[in-house]
C-alpha cells in the first residue's frame, strides 16, 4: 500500500465503506473528507475560540481574564490533557519573559503616576504652548506629547488643552476631537514605553529596538496623513504667547519636566541597557530629584498598579503558551498553504478585526500575534509582516467605537461620531494602504539591526 493510500485510509478513519469508495474511484469524496478533517475542523476550533474571546470582551470582561479563559477553552478544544494545560499555564506565569514584561509594564504605570503627582505633565504642556506659536502645531503637539506617556484614556489629559486652544479659533467639536484622537497615538508604533511594542517584542522574541526600527515608517505615515487631512481644516495663524517667560525659561521648564522619560529612552535605545533597568533607574532618580516621599510613592503604586494590569500581562503570555503547545499556532499557515490563500490577507484581516472589536492595542497583539506567529516568524522574524500586522490592528483600534480614547474624546467635546469618522477614516485608510504597499514592495529592503 502506497503512503498516500495509507494517509487517505487513515484520514477516512479506517472506515471500510469510505475506503472502498476511494478504491472504487470516488477519490473526490475521500479527498474532501481528508482535507476537512485535517484543516477545516482545527480552523473551526480556532474560530470558536475567537468568537468566545470577542463575546467576553463585548460583555466587558477584562482582557486579561478573557485571554486566560480563552487559553483554557483552546486547550480543551485541542484535547490538551488537563495536567498539561495546568502545567503550561503555571510555566507561562513564572517564565522570565512573562516576569520581565510584567515588571516593565508596572514600572511604566508607576512612572505615569509620578509624572502626574509632580505636575510634570502640566509643565510639559504649558511650556510647549508658550514655545510654539502655530495653532496647528500646538493642536498636534499637545496630544502627541501626552501620548508619550502610555495610559488608558490618556486623550482626556490633552482634551482640556485642545479645547482651550481650539475654542479661541472657533474650531468645531469634531475637528478638536479628531486632532486629539489622531495625534495622541502617532508614537505608539515606536515609543519604547508603550505596552504594545513591548509585548510584540516579547512574543516575537526580538529586541525592542528592532520592532521600533521596523515600524518607523508607520509613525511617519500617521504624522503625514494627519497633517494632510487634519491640518488643512485649521486656518494658519500665529499665536501671541500669554506667558511672561522667555523662550529659554520655557525650554528649561520643558526639559526639567521631561528628562526622566528621555533618560529611560536614551539608556535603552542608545546605551543598550535593558528597558527594565532603564525604567527602574529613571523612576527612582526622577522621584528623588522631585522629592517624592516614600509614603507618596506607595500611594502612587496603590492607585496605579491594579490587578487588571497584572492579569492583562499574565493572560497574554498564558494564551501565547497554550496556543503554541496545543499545536493551534500551526493550523492557519498549514490551511492557507493547502488552499492557496495569501498570508498577507490573513495578516491584515485578523489583527484589523480584533483591533476594531476590542479597541485595545494590547488585545489585538495578545490575541492575533500568537495565532499568526508562524507567518510573522517562519524562519526568523519577518519584520515587514510584523509591521503590517501592527498597522492593521492599530487601524482597527483607531476606528473602533469601543476605543476608550475615542469615546472619551467624543464625549468631552460633545462631538458627532459620524463627523469624527469622516475626518479620521481617510488618514486611517492611508495608514493601512501604505503598510500594505511597503510589504508588497518587499519592505524592509535591508537588514533590521
Amino acid at each position: 500500500m502506497t503512503p498516500i493510500i495509507r494517509q487517505i485510509r487513515h484520514s477516512c478513519g479506517y472506515e471500510p465503506a469510505r475506503f472502498a469508495l476511494w478504491l472504487q474511484g470516488n477519490r473526490q469524496e475521500c479527498l474532501f473528507y481528508h482535507l476537512f478533517l485535517k484543516y477545516m475542523i482545527p480552523i473551526l476550533k480556532i474560530l470558536i475560540v475567537f468568537v468566545f474571546l470577542v463575546i467576553l470582551i463585548k460583555k466587558k470582561v477584562q482582557v486579561g481574564y478573557t485571554l486566560l479563559l480563552g487559553a483554557i477553552f483552546l486547550g480543551i478544544l485541542f484535547s490538551l490533557p488537563l495536567l498539561e494545560l495546568l502545567k503550561n499555564t503555571l510555566v507561562a506565569c513564572v517564565e522570565w519573559d512573562t516576569l520581565h514584561l510584567l515588571f516593565i509594564v508596572i514600572l511604566v504605570t508607576i512612572f505615569g503616576g509620578v509624572l502626574k503627582f509632580t505636575q510634570s505633565l502640566r509643565d510639559i504642556t504649558d511650556s510647549l504652548e508658550n514655545l510654539v506659536k502655530d495653532t496647528r502645531t500646538i493642536l498636534a503637539l499637545l496630544p502627541a506629547l501626552i501620548g508619550i506617556l502610555p495610559m488608558p484614556g490618556g486623550a482626556m489629559m490633552s482634551a482640556p488643552m485642545i479645547e482651550e486652544v481650539g475654542s479661541r479659533k472657533n474650531l468645531s467639536p469634531e475637528i478638536k476631537a479628531s486632532f486629539n484622537h489622531w495625534f495622541r497615538h502617532i508614537m505608539e508604533f515606536v515609543f519604547p514605553l508603550y505596552q504594545g511594542v513591548i509585548i510584540a517584542s516579547v512574543i516575537l522574541q526580538v529586541p525592542l529596538s528592532k520592532i521600533i526600527l521596523a515600524q518607523v515608517p508607520m509613525s511617519l505615515t500617521m504624522l503625514g496623513a494627519g497633517i494632510f487631512f487634519l491640518w488643512r481644516k485649521v486656518k494658519l495663524e500665529k499665536e501671541e504667547s500669554m506667558s511672561q517667560k522667555n523662550t529659554v525659561e520655557n525650554l528649561l521648564l520643558f526639559l526639567k519636566s521631561i528628562w526622566g522619560i528621555l533618560l529611560a529612552v536614551v539608556l535603552n535605545l542608545f546605551s543598550g541597557i535593558d528597558l527594565l533597568w532603564a525604567l527602574l533607574l529613571s523612576v527612582v532618580l526622577f522621584a528623588i530629584v522631585n522629592m517624592v516621599r516614600p509614603a507618596s510613592l506607595l500611594k502612587i503604586i496603590r492607585e496605579n498598579v491594579t490587578l487588571e494590569i497584572i492579569m492583562l500581562i499574565l493572560g497574554i503570555m498564558i494564551f501565547k503558551k497554550i496556543i503554541e503547545v496545543s499545536g493551534a499556532v500551526t493550523v492557519i499557515p498549514q490551511t492557507l498553504s493547502a488552499w492557496g490563500i495569501s498570508p498577507v490577507l490573513v495578516i491584515c484581516l485578523v489583527p484589523l478585526t480584533v483591533g476594531a472589536l476590542t479597541g485595545v492595542t494590547t488585545a489585538f497583539i495578545g490575541i492575533s500575534y500568537p495565532i499568526l506567529l508562524s507567518f510573522l516568524k517562519p524562519n526568523g522574524v519577518n519584520y515587514g509582516y510584523a509591521m503590517l500586522a501592527y498597522a492593521a490592528g492599530f487601524t482597527g483600534v483607531m476606528l473602533s467605537p469601543v476605543h476608550l480614547c475615542l469615546v472619551l474624546t467624543k464625549d468631552y467635546f460633545k462631538a458627532s461620531f459620524s463627523k469624527i469618522y469622516r475626518l479620521i477614516i481617510p488618514p486611517s485608510v492611508v495608514l493601512m494602504v501604505v503598510a500594505l504597499i511597503l510589504v508588497l514592495l518587499g519592505y524592509p529592503w535591508g537588514k533590521i539591526n
